[in-house]
């Protein structure tokens, strides 16, 4: 999986428009599937490729979760900025600064499967628990269920976690 993460955009995106080529190229063994006429064929090779993007996009964010909890700390982060998933065709996105062994680091999280993004707007003067991969700081997300008013909310925090990562972290 760490070889495919690696790759540039241009050959993931070429990796997934094989898969999708593939998969309709076998569509053919199916009996009469050579008679459908060419615009349905374009739906059905559309529909294909954005299967495939979704699969693709889904493995991704379990991997990266997985990689957070099986290795993962914990520092204080900023909501920099903020969008509501509320409404029609509309997804939750935040970013965050946080801190991490001197360097700041800037991530975003658009909601998906792992997170929930709250649709009431939260407090942006206060500071988040901020949880991140070890080796890979830039693999983060905001914990908007763990204020942190005060230093001792922060320590508090690394004392829960220390038993493991709460089952209120990560959705699913």
């Amino acid at each position: 999986m760490d070889f495919f993460l690696d790759l540039g955009t241009i050959l993931k995106v070429i990796i997934v428009l094989l898969i999708a080529v593939l998969i309709f190229r076998l569509c053919y063994f199916f009996e009469g599937f050579s008679t459908i006429n060419f615009p349905n064929l374009v739906g059905i090779f559309i529909f294909l490729l954005i299967a495939v993007y979704m699969f693709f996009n889904a493995v991704i964010e379990t991997h990266y979760v997985m990689k957070i909890k099986d290795n993962y700390a914990l520092t204080e982060g900023k909501i920099t900025y903020y969008k509501s998933g509320r409404g029609r065709r509309s997804t939750g996105k935040v970013e965050f600064e946080y801190m991490v062994n001197n360097e700041i680091i800037s991530n975003s999280v658009i909601e998906n499967y792992f997170v929930e993004i709250p649709e009431t707007k939260p407090d942006t003067t206060s500071s988040y628990l901020v949880i991140y991969e070890e080796g890979l700081p830039g693999n983060s997300y905001l914990l908007f269920n763990y204020p942190i008013k005060d230093a001792d909310d922060l320590r508090e925090y690394e004392e829960l976690f220390k038993k493991g990562i709460p089952e209120d972290v990560f959705m699913n």
